[in-house]
């Protein structure tokens, strides 16, 4: 009997370190929450080795914007994920309809006064069954994983930016405010991803192509059924078109809340790329409110004065109660700035 006894106990302890050594392998693929959300980066599989190598997984394509959002200089590396076996609608107006399942990556970083890469964030955007959902990642010191982030939070950053070194109270957004620039009508929808400002060569780690061509050909978008595709300027190339680099600026910075179903349409200033009417882009409208925000100004652009345009001045200042946009910068974007002042005095 006391032999049976410790022969069952043996058998049990080899059960007991048995299972302790079962480790259960991790997913492979990138992973897509049909629910909950990942609380740490890591567990999408969006990246393969070194997270912070941002090496993207099978399927994760990398891409770009001609004119982007200005975000206090940080750098930005996009990324966008498409189910297999969706694609997205050829849509040459608004921003494009990703299909259920897709997942929009942006990561933003900086360049430290030590020469050294510091990814401060990581946003997403998660095409779940109920609705596009923005998550907001924040990395930790050791730039190893960044974990969910529901709050928010500011930090001071010394960064170097074109030789010179400067600081940004930095904001890290919390949830409800990614509404605030993601919002159309009662949704939140993607508004960076439109054709026009998609329509460049993009360097792959194969080759150099076509960013519309190398979606097209990799099965994520639609093949358009014309061969003419709208192409959006980069407002820094100096040979581009004044106007369309101006309107391509304020579409990016301003239009997502600036148009008639944003967060400020209320305001009647529509800054989307399209807007052909005068008044509404603000030529001689006077603001709805006019607070400190209009400086003592009359009207949001006076045709050829773009110091006496209230347009001009909010975008110049970096006054909490002033400055427009009103989130994500703390710094005056100087060559954006002085893209528009050039507009509006040339008009």
């Amino acid at each position: 009997m006391k032999k049976r006894v410790i022969l069952i106990y043996s058998l049990l302890l080899i059960g007991v370190f048995s299972s302790c050594n079962d480790e259960t392998p991790a997913p492979s693929g990138i992973q897509f929450p049909d629910g909950a959300v990942f609380e740490q980066l890591s567990s999408y599989n969006l990246f393969e080795g070194p997270l912070a190598d941002l090496s993207p997984s099978e399927g994760l394509v990398p891409y770009d914007l001609n004119t982007p959002l200005f975000t206090d200089y940080a750098s930005k590396q996009r990324f966008v994920y498409v189910p297999d076996g969706s694609i997205i609608p050829y849509d040459t107006l608004g921003a494009l309809k990703f299909p259920i399942g897709s997942i929009l990556v942006k990561n933003f970083s900086y360049t430290l006064e030590n020469g050294n890469k510091r990814i401060v964030e990581t946003r997403l955007l998660l095409h779940q069954n109920n609705g596009w959902n923005a998550e907001v990642y924040y990395w930790n010191n050791e730039q190893t994983d960044a974990s969910r982030l529901i709050v928010g939070k500011s930090e001071d950053i010394n960064f170097k930016y074109n030789g010179k070194v400067l600081t940004t109270n930095y904001m890290v957004p919390n949830k409800n405010q990614c509404k605030n620039c993601h919002a159309l009508g009662n949704t939140i929808t993607p508004i960076g991803p439109k054709v026009g400002n998609l329509n460049k060569e993009y360097t792959y780690s194969e080759n150099s192509t076509n960013q519309i061509t190398k979606w097209i050909d990799v099965g994520i978008l639609q093949n358009p059924t014309h061969s003419t595709i709208p192409k959006w300027p980069d407002f820094r190339n100096g040979n581009a078109n004044l106007n369309m680099k101006a309107r391509a600026y304020l579409e990016v910075n301003c239009g997502h809340c600036h148009n008639k179903q944003g967060a400020a349409s209320n305001s009647g200033l529509y800054l989307d790329y399209y807007n052909t009417d005068e008044f509404s882009l603000g030529v001689n409208k006077a603001p709805v409110s006019a607070g400190v925000g209009s400086g003592g100004l009359s009207f949001d652009i006076v045709k050829g004065d773009a110091e006496n345009s209230i347009l001009y001045y909010r975008m110049n200042s970096v006054s909490v109660e002033v400055r427009m946009p009103e989130l994500g910068r703390s710094l005056i974007d100087e060559e954006g700035v002085s893209l528009i002042k050039e507009w509006i005095d040339t008009l």
